[in-house]
């Protein structure tokens, strides 16, 4: 389950509309700062709608800069998104950055490297009352822009991105939520934890989730046992369920919920 502190993302190959038949993303640039330093070449953008009341605010671009070529699944996620447990793991390198487009003053960016000592992706935040962009153009398809010189000690990009979506399909309240898909996908693999059935619960997460699964131990999956009944509690009693293409939010409470993707035609918990 995530709330605003901590989760284990994950996911599956994604493809959306409008963006694929127009050119890949390109960029240029690096990231040089307190022992990091890396250059990258490839760019994506995803448009963010905020439909489910979870994020501050409305039409944010998150846009990721990369030093390899990555699916759109890498970013996508109500807040954290898969990319940063790729990163933490040594599997890319690169920058996730996300502004409003009608906000040339600001942006947050994380970076997208190995963190020492299992601490948490570094997060910068960057300001500047008179424009953080040399230039920067947003269409419903396509977004390309170059960071000012100055603006950021260690941190230079110009990117060409195309723009991808991530609609919402279904929005479901009450009974609806209670029997959806992905609602089941992620009771089950709670009762499979809460059984000590720890394969069936890495077969029924995704690769990521499972990963982090695993790499808990034996001793602390098995005392996780204890909090299983009281988290099917809370699944079951939850009234809204938001599914995208093959991404899903559970909802038990304003700011907790449960996340699953869709991975091979079957939904899977990505917590």
């Amino acid at each position: 389950m995530i709330g605003r502190r901590a989760v284990l993302a994950a996911g599956s190959a994604f493809i959306a509309s409008p963006a694929l038949a127009i050119d890949p993303g390109v960029a240029s640039g690096k990231y040089d700062r307190d022992g990091v330093s890396f250059t990258f070449s490839h760019s994506m953008a995803l448009a963010l709608d905020n439909a489910e009341g979870a994020r501050d605010q409305a039409n944010i671009l998150r846009l990721l800069l990369s030093d390899r070529e990555l699916p759109l699944s890498a970013i996508t996620g109500l807040i954290f998104t898969p990319v940063g447990a790729m990163a933490r793991a040594g599997a890319v390198r690169g920058l996730l950055i996300e502004f409003s487009p009608a906000d040339r003053n600001s942006l947050q960016a994380t970076v997208l490297a190995p963190p020492e000592g299992g601490f948490s992706l570094a997060n910068i935040s960057l300001s500047d009352s008179e424009g953080l962009w040399s230039r920067l153009d947003v269409s419903a398809t396509r977004a390309a822009g170059e960071l000012k010189p100055g603006v950021s000690e260690g941190m230079a990009f110009s990117f060409s991105a195309p723009v991808f979506t991530d609609a919402v399909q279904q929005d479901l309240k009450g009974p609806q939520a209670a029997a959806s898909a992905p609602m089941k996908a992620v009771i089950a693999r709670a009762e499979a934890i809460g059984r000590g059935d720890f394969e069936a619960a890495y077969a029924m997460s995704t690769q990521s989730s499972a990963a982090a699964l695993k790499a808990l131990g034996p001793d602390l999956l098995n005392s996780s046992r204890k909090f299983a009944p009281e988290l099917i509690r809370q699944l079951k009693a939850a009234r809204r369920v938001v599914i995208r293409r093959e991404t899903a939010n559970i909802f038990v409470g304003p700011d907790q919920w449960s996340s699953a993707t869709l991975v091979d035609g079957v939904w899977k918990a990505a917590d």
